[in-house]
């Protein structure tokens, strides 16, 4: 489907939204026509269920320029869950565009960027339409998803248009990656499964259908409070797959600029990703550092690198490197720079509260 096709809560009649779901080429080939009309029922059910808390994000950042994206309301008071890029491009005076073109306003609350999650607020008093979280648990790869969201922004002539995808991936200490067809604006927006409630948001948009990233419900559920104080910890790793529009870029910081939260570091500390450096060795991680000396927390790890080949995996604590304790994502990166591609670094991580030994072998800086 593409973008132009309007929501069953607007325009279309329920007969066409049946023909552009019959014909989807994914639905056809996977499907028998018994199993297609059923799921074909599924899907209006669940757009005419929750269309209604989908929203478009718009407002200007710091620098003056205009960001903009979109999000889903989970409460009736407004409280909105979007992606952390897109507080970060919007500022912290929002307009919030409601199905229907009614603008309220709203401000942002937490974000936490090493997982490009965010929550936001719609502060005009008001009982909003809203949808209910997944359980984390729940979510199953393989199954039957639906995305909405405003690509280029809300349009009232189109509402938020529908895609129907896989759930190809459920990696949820990563992201979940889905063969959706989202798009630039699309950010920050809903990924659904067949009962109608958020498994995910909208993170990066590949030209790689396959490289769609939405970020877990989990992710949210577990630092609920923190984003609802309106910490911002962390930053986007830099091997996330680029935003689609320059407007949801995140704008950068200066490099000793301090933010809220209860670590420290990541913005002003070293470069966390042992990439190139004058060595030419490759780790392909991003680190940040736990207050309290108890170690150097793995937040983001590349896909194929030495760290992935070697086990390291999201979440790990690194306490030791080479036998030697660490307490800084510094402490990290300096052993790595002494090193050269091809040797053996040996890393000891907690994992669920235990040491748990790994053994990497770098290699040359891509």
């Amino acid at each position: 489907m593409t973008d132009r096709f309007p929501t069953a809560s607007r325009t279309a009649s329920r007969t066409y939204w049946s023909a552009l779901l019959l014909t989807s080429g994914a639905l056809v080939l996977s499907a028998s026509a018994e199993s297609l009309q059923e799921r074909q029922t599924r899907v209006l059910e669940v757009v005419g269920k929750v269309s209604g808390a989908v929203v478009a994000i718009t407002g200007t950042s710091p620098q003056g320029q205009l960001g903009s994206g979109s999000g889903v309301i989970v409460s009736k008071e407004g409280l909105v869950l979007t992606a952390g890029h897109v507080l970060a491009a919007t500022g912290e005076e929002l307009m919030i565009t409601l199905p229907g073109g009614r603008e309220v306003k709203g401000k942002s609350l937490g974000r936490d960027m090493n997982r490009d999650a965010a929550l936001a607020q719609i502060t005009e008093p008001g009982d909003y339409p809203f949808v209910e979280m997944a359980a984390a648990e729940s979510v199953e790869e393989g199954e039957w998803v639906v995305a909405l969201g405003h690509p280029g922004g809300y349009d009232p002539l189109r509402g938020a248009p529908l895609r129907v995808g896989r759930l190809w991936e459920n990696d949820t200490k990563a992201y979940f990656r889905s063969d959706c067809t989202v798009s630039g604006g699309d950010s920050g927006g809903p990924l659904f499964d067949l009962e109608g409630k958020v498994i995910g948001i909208h993170s990066s948009i590949s030209q790689n259908l396959s490289e769609n990233r939405h970020v877990p419900i989990g992710v949210f559920a577990k630092d609920m409070e923190r984003l609802k104080q309106g910490e911002v910890w962390g930053r986007l790793s830099n091997l996330m797959p680029g935003m689609k529009d320059e407007e949801e870029a995140p704008p950068k910081r200066p490099a000793g600029e301090g933010r809220r939260g209860s670590r420290r570091g990541a913005e002003a500390a070293p470069e966390p990703e042992a990439a190139p450096t004058k060595s030419k060795v490759y780790l392909g991680v991003q680190l940040e550092t736990l207050d309290g000396g108890k170690g150097v927390q793995v937040v983001e790890v590349a896909d194929g690198s030495p760290a992935a080949k070697g086990g390291l995996e999201l979440e790990d604590v690194i306490v030791k490197v080479d036998g030697s304790a660490v307490q800084e994502n510094g402490e990290v990166v300096a052993k790595v720079r002494q090193a050269k591609p091809g040797d053996v670094l040996k890393f000891t991580v907690l994992r669920a509260g235990k040491e748990t030994e790994l053994q990497v072998t770098l290699a040359p800086a891509p």
